[in-house]
C-alpha cells in the first residue's frame, strides 16, 4: 500500500512540475496561477502545498528541473569520474548537453531563459546550491585540461568561454527565425565536436599565453 501511495505521489508531483513548466514557459511565472497549473495537471489545488510546500517551492523545483533536464548533476559527476583523458570528458560533456539543447517542443529552456533575463531570488538560490555544485564539477574538468589550479583566476573566464556557446544554443528554443534557429539544422554530434575543438583550441591558447607571460 505504501509503495502504491509513493508511486501515486510521484506521479502527481511529476504532473504538477510538467504542467507548471509548460505554463511558465508560455506565460511567465508571475502570470501563471496555481489554478491554471492544477487544471492542466488534473490534480487537486492542495497538491501544490503538499508536494512543494507552496508556490515558491514549486517554482524552485521547476527551475531545478529545467536545468537538470540539460545538465543532470549525477550525469555530470559520472563524466568527471570517467577513466579517460580530460579532453575526452569535455567531448562527452558537449555530446550529452548538445543533444538535449537541440530538442524540439520542450519547455525547459524557455523557463530558464525567462529567469535569466528577469532574475528572481529563486535563481540566486539555485546558483548557490545546485548551480554551484555543477559549476565545481565543470571547473574540475577544465582544470584537468589546462593543468591550472582550480583557484587560479585565469580558469574562471575559461569556464565561461566553454559554457557560453551552450547558453546561446538554449536561445534557439525561443528564436523565431534567423541564424540562431538555423543552428538547430546542424547535426548534434557535429555541433558537439565543433564546440569541443573550438574550446580545446582556446584553452590551449590561454595556457600558452600564460606560460609566455609568466616570469622565468
Amino acid at each position: 500500500m505504501s509503495r502504491a501511495r509513493r508511486s501515486d505521489g510521484d506521479l502527481t508531483k511529476s504532473k504538477i512540475l510538467e504542467a507548471a513548466g509548460r505554463l511558465i514557459a508560455q506565460l511567465g511565472w508571475a502570470k501563471t496561477s496555481n489554478k491554471e497549473i492544477v487544471k492542466l495537471a488534473e490534480v487537486d489545488l492542495a497538491a501544490i502545498n503538499y508536494h512543494f510546500g507552496g508556490r515558491d517551492g514549486l517554482y524552485q523545483a521547476v527551475l531545478s528541473e529545467a536545468h537538470a533536464h540539460y545538465l543532470n548533476e549525477q550525469e555530470l559527476q559520472e563524466i568527471a569520474e570517467m577513466q579517460c583523458d580530460p579532453e575526452e570528458k569535455l567531448g562527452v560533456f558537449f555530446e550529452t548537453l548538445v543533444i538535449k539543447l537541440v530538442e524540439q517542443d520542450v519547455w525547459h529552456g524557455k523557463v530558464f531563459i525567462r529567469e535569466i533575463f528577469s532574475p528572481s531570488a529563486h535563481l540566486l538560490n539555485f546558483f548557490e546550491t545546485e548551480g554551484t555544485r555543477k559549476f565545481q564539477i565543470i571547473r574540475h574538468i577544465i582544470s584537468q585540461i589546462t593543468d591550472l589550479d582550480e583557484n587560479d583566476p585565469t580558469l574562471l573566464p575559461c569556464i565561461f568561454s566553454v559554457v557560453a556557446p551552450c547558453l546561446m544554443l538554449i536561445m534557439t528554443s525561443v528564436a523565431a527565425s534567423g541564424p540562431l534557429q538555423n543552428m538547430r539544422c546542424v547535426p548534434a554530434k557535429q555541433l558537439a565536436q565543433h564546440f569541443k575543438t573550438f574550446s580545446l583550441a582556446g584553452l590551449k591558447a590561454v595556457v600558452h599565453l600564460q606560460k609566455e607571460n609568466s616570469p622565468h
